[in-house]
């Protein structure tokens, strides 16, 4: 007895650190030694159902249990209501199928030589195999699915909480038929076990694949927009270009009228004509100089976009080359950020405030890159669920923050947010 207890304890405390860093890494603790809580809230909702009885069927129990998990993970982690009721019906799910699968093989071995009283042993084996696999799963996720720490779709999760549900309960009904038949000779065990096992790995195989199949739809996505955003931008470079190439072939001509007015002494219309000359080159000049000609094809028709809403911007920008930085990825950081600034701006004209303002700085250091935005926010806006929502109407809207907290992470940065009378994005960069 005292061994079992032991056992009992010592498992579970191993199994709950793991749970409670997985949560942490998947959703962000919302208090310091979440793991303490979280061993205390796991034993007490598990002892009161013992104690007082209250989930008696295999059914009863995942839903008890389920629901209790939900309340202490909504406690102690943060997330979308969504977010965290996938993860929570996740573990439970996976743990669920994968007892099915050693509970039938432990069972089916015992039935057949004669050792159905080792209950208890049997038991703790089975908690113990599918700890393991709880724990395979959760290294899987960790390591490898990076975008499943942002923010997926309301629609994703449901989605796969349902089919997680489903897998889940038709998993556990094959172990409830196995125990409703007794008596049953060799063959007829093998001819179960062997079918119901391979049913119950294949529910294992679909919980991850789904959940795989999410992270690669978030990928695409991200991906689309990123590429899309550097095509405008290339285009935007490209027709620059083209004007500068026109510029150039007019100089001649333009030379030669400006000389035939000075010439003729009409000093009035060389000057005229002088500026309207000049107006058209500083139409095609480059404002902004970053050491990037991805990052100036970005900035500058977005500097003549904020200038002409009367918005008060100032950009001074020193950014990493190709080597430190993709361009795409550069492209994505800056073009989100300056996008939601203008649009902070646009909400204040709409409601009939001053234009406002927008400062836009950076700074190369030796193993560092540093980024700031600011701007002016008449209109104050609420993180809802940690993220800002955006008022624009397209079906890819709201993810401009996303996008860029995907950058940072893939960099290893920093990023951090400061809103009140003003709002501040600061991103910070290590460099190779």
């Amino acid at each position: 007895m005292i061994v079992s207890t032991i056992w009992t304890t010592g498992c579970g405390l191993f199994f709950s650190f793991f749970q409670n860093l997985f949560l942490e890494e998947m959703l962000g603790a919302k208090y310091r030694y979440t793991y303490l809580w979280f061993y205390l809230g796991t034993w007490l909702y598990g002892h009161i159902n013992v104690w007082f009885g209250i989930a008696g069927t295999a059914w009863g129990n995942m839903l008890y249990l389920c629901v209790c998990a939900f309340a202490l993970n909504t406690m102690l982690f943060q997330g979308s209501v969504i977010k965290r009721g996938f993860f929570t019906l996740w573990m439970y799910g996976m743990q669920e199928v994968a007892g099915v699968i050693f509970y039938l093989l432990f069972m089916a071995s015992a039935s057949l030589i004669g050792r159905k009283n080792c209950m208890d042993i049997l038991l703790n084996a089975v908690n113990l195999m599918t700890g393991l696999v709880l724990f395979f799963m959760m290294e899987v996720l960790k390591r490898k699915l990076h975008l499943l720490k942002r923010d997926f779709e309301d629609r994703d999760g449901i989605y796969l909480m349902c089919i997680v549900a489903f897998i889940c309960i038709a998993v556990s009904m094959l172990s409830m038929t196995f125990d409703t038949v007794n008596n049953w000779d060799a063959g007829y065990v093998y001819a179960i076990v062997v079918p119901s096992g391979l049913i119950a790995v294949g529910g294992e195989i679909l919980n991850v694949s789904c959940i795989i199949m999410l992270e690669q739809r978030l990928v695409e996505r991200l991906a689309k927009q990123q590429y899309q955003i550097l095509e405008q931008h290339l285009e935007v470079s490209k027709e620059q270009y083209e004007q500068f190439i026109k510029i150039r072939h007019d100089v001649k001509n333009h030379s030669l009228c400006l000389g035939q007015l000075l010439e003729k002494e009409n000093i009035e219309e060389a000057k005229r004509y002088l500026k309207q000359w000049n107006s058209v080159i500083e139409d095609g000049e480059t404002l902004i100089r970053t050491g990037s000609i991805f990052a100036d094809a970005l900035l500058n028709p977005k500097y003549q976009q904020a200038k002409k809403l009367g918005i008060d911007i100032s950009i001074q920008m020193s950014v990493p080359g190709e080597e430190r930085i993709d361009p795409v990825d550069l492209c994505c950081l800056l073009a989100n950020a300056l996008d939601n600034a203008i649009e902070a701006c646009q909400r204040g004209i709409q409601a009939g405030h001053p234009a406002g303002w927008i400062r836009m700085k950076s700074q190369i250091y030796p193993n560092y890159w540093v980024f700031e935005i600011s701007n002016s926010t008449y209109v104050s806006v609420k993180q809802h669920e940690g993220r800002f929502p955006s008022s624009k109407q397209a079906p890819i809207s709201g993810v401009g923050l996303q996008n860029i907290r995907t950058v940072v992470e893939r960099y290893e940065g920093v990023l951090d947010l400061e809103n009140g009378t003003s709002f501040t994005l600061n991103v910070m960069f290590p460099l190779p």
